[in-house]
């Protein structure tokens, strides 16, 4: 089996999610291929995966022919009760154009990468966001403000590890509830993270869910980090999952 991990023009890793991963794929005995851009990778073997941007990791979908919706996982409807707040779609020019929804949080619908999610107070807010060719579609959320917040990585329906990346060290998540969402998720891929963050008054709050196929370690193990990924390529390009045990 190969692994092909994306690297800089010079041949270095090009963040330390691919050094994770080079090290837990061989460690398992892959073959490793470094490459640039997925455009250069002939190799149409769909079991040999990728592991890079993910712009290059679509791109090798693509590439394969391989049909990915567009729409991202973000908000499922079967999480709905565990965000506790307000979520809707819109436009950038929507909420710009009204004046009253200001205080929120919005990020894009469709294109992950084209602005970073950001809170909306003022008009100053909206700079790099409007496009006059391009009505932006947007989620929108009532603003939340947490503690600490944790990614908690999930695999064949169970907790394969929970990190924090933001906040308070000495908070405490209800891991019971990452384990109710998890169950209440009935459409679930087979990997992906929820981030949960705990508010002021110690309740844990679902922030969003992302795709298992791009995302980052944050401090998994190599072992974990490339049987997460491994579970997510293997069902988009339904082959076998060779690090399913």
């Amino acid at each position: 089996m190969k692994a092909y991990i994306q690297t800089d023009k010079n041949g270095e890793f090009y963040n330390v999610n691919a050094f994770v991963a080079f090290e837990g794929f061989r460690n398992f005995g892959y073959e490793i291929v470094k490459f640039v851009d997925a455009d250069e990778i002939s190799d149409q073997n769909p079991e040999h995966i990728i592991v890079g941007g993910i712009g290059n990791v679509r791109k090798r979908l693509q590439n394969l022919d391989i049909f990915r919706p567009d729409k991202e996982i973000d908000y499922p409807e079967e999480l709905m009760p565990f965000l506790k707040r307000k979520i809707w779609e819109s436009t950038v020019d929507q909420i710009f154009a009204e004046k009253s929804n200001r205080n929120i949080f919005i990020k894009p619908k469709k294109e992950t990468k084209l602005f970073a999610g950001k809170i909306i107070q003022n008009e100053m807010d909206f700079i790099g966001l409007i496009d006059s060719g391009k009505n932006t579609e947007i989620w929108c959320s009532e603003r939340m403000d947490f503690k600490t917040e944790w990614r908690c990585f999930i695999r064949y329906k169970e907790i394969l590890d929970i990190r924090r990346y933001k906040g308070n060290w000495d908070t405490k998540i209800d891991v019971e509830t990452v384990r109710s969402a998890v169950r209440s998720f009935s459409s679930q891929p087979n990997s992906f993270a929820m981030d949960f963050g705990v508010n002021e008054n110690g309740e844990t709050i679902l922030v969003e869910v992302n795709d298992g196929h791009s995302l980052g370690t944050y401090g998994l193990s190599p072992g974990d980090y490339a049987k997460f990924l491994s579970a997510r390529w293997s069902e988009l390009t339904h082959t076998e999952d060779f690090l399913n045990f």
